[in-house]
């Protein structure tokens, strides 16, 4: 006796009567488009990693372009302070130099007047330089015995010490013989300032000899 089931198959029933590892359409055509949507992820996030980093070197260029632009300016600043520098270093020293000229003012006027007072007959003055503390003169006269007598009487002054004879030559001219000579001297050393409620001692002035 043959019998028919003539009953709904349920899908239960037919799920499990399919075939073992087949998989349904429907989910192999979802696959089928995850995968290229997780390509376009990738190549998105690559795409705006490289944009980020590239915003970023542009970034630091701009800066190091800013501080290139900054350190010329400074360059241009120093150099600037550097001239100003020299220059106030050059008016310093005109300034000292003119302080020191008028200090020495007073005492050039008496050391002239002073050598000029010490000259013996037939004995001229040429020359005379002060640098420092010391007095330089140049003159001619018409023996050496006449230049002694001049150091002499420079030496017994009150203003100059320490005069010494650099050298001298016998000289002609329009069938004239004279001496040049050349004599050094110093101006005494600055006695040190007296003690408070004490006057300083005044010095003895030496009397020269003409």
């Amino acid at each position: 006796m043959i019998r028919v089931n003539l009953l709904r198959v349920k899908k239960k029933d037919v799920e499990e009567a399919a075939p073992v590892g087949a998989e349904p359409a429907a989910r192999v055509q979802k696959k089928n488009r995850v995968v290229p949507l997780l390509v376009i992820v990738g190549i998105l996030a690559v795409g705006s990693l490289v944009l980020l980093q590239k915003k970023a070197l542009d970034n630091e260029r701009r800066l190091l372009a800013v501080a290139q632009a900054e350190k010329k300016k400074l360059e241009t600043v120093l150099v600037k302070l550097d001239a100003v520098e020299r220059q106030k270093t050059i008016l310093e020293q005109k300034i000292a130099l003119i302080n020191q000229l008028k200090a020495q003012q007073g005492d050039a006027v008496r050391i002239l007047e002073e050598l000029s007072r010490d000259l013996p007959d037939w004995v001229w003055l040429t020359e005379t330089t002060f640098r420092g503390r010391g007095v330089q003169v140049k003159g001619r006269a018409l023996s050496n015995i006449l230049v002694s007598d001049y150091m002499r009487n420079i030496d017994r002054g009150a203003l100059l010490e320490n005069v010494v004879l650099i050298g001298s030559a016998q000289k002609s001219q329009a069938g004239n013989q004279f001496l040049e000579f050349s004599l050094s001297a110093n101006l005494p050393a600055p006695s040190p300032a007296a003690a408070p409620g004490q006057k300083p001692k005044p010095e003895a002035k030496k009397a020269g000899v003409r």
